[in-house]
């Protein structure tokens, strides 16, 4: 995974067209959550972190993000339950989510799905698809 980083890093093309765009990403994990900052970041995403998905949602009052990367199974509020109530209000329920997690039961697919998520990837990840999927949710959302 770090030389895929590295790779991201130093031969990304499109950062300076990146810069006006943030990305919240919700994730217990630190070093996930760390990992994931510095690919976006070095990809030219601003990007705001939360522990778990109350921090989240407090975090979106602040600023509203471009799309949201979203952990399923977290202390104190889960991703599921998260994107739950993103999606019930009308003021963000057409922020994009996108799924990063280990947790890939068929249930639990189906139900971040039916939560409306744009897609749903698995850990480990690798830095290049991670950017790609980023970058097609946003380039979708951009041209809706």
């Amino acid at each position: 995974m770090f030389t895929q980083i590295k790779d991201i890093l130093f031969n990304h093309k499109n950062v300076e067209e990146h810069m006006n765009q943030t990305i919240l990403t919700v994730e217990d994990n630190e070093i996930d959550r760390i990992l994931i900052e510095k690919i976006l970041t070095k990809a030219g995403y601003k990007v705001r972190l939360a522990v778990d998905g109350a921090k989240g949602l407090e975090s979106i009052k602040e600023v509203r993000p471009d799309l949201i990367v979203l952990d399923c199974e977290m202390p104190v509020m889960g991703g599921v339950e998260m994107c739950r109530r993103l999606k019930e209000n009308q003021a963000t329920a057409s922020i994009p989510v996108l799924f990063l997690t280990s947790v890939d039961t068929p249930k639990n697919i189906i139900e971040c799905f039916e939560l409306d998520a744009e897609n749903y990837l698995n850990k480990p990840i690798s830095a290049k698809l991670l950017l790609s999927e980023v970058e097609a949710i946003l380039k979708e959302h951009k041209t809706t």
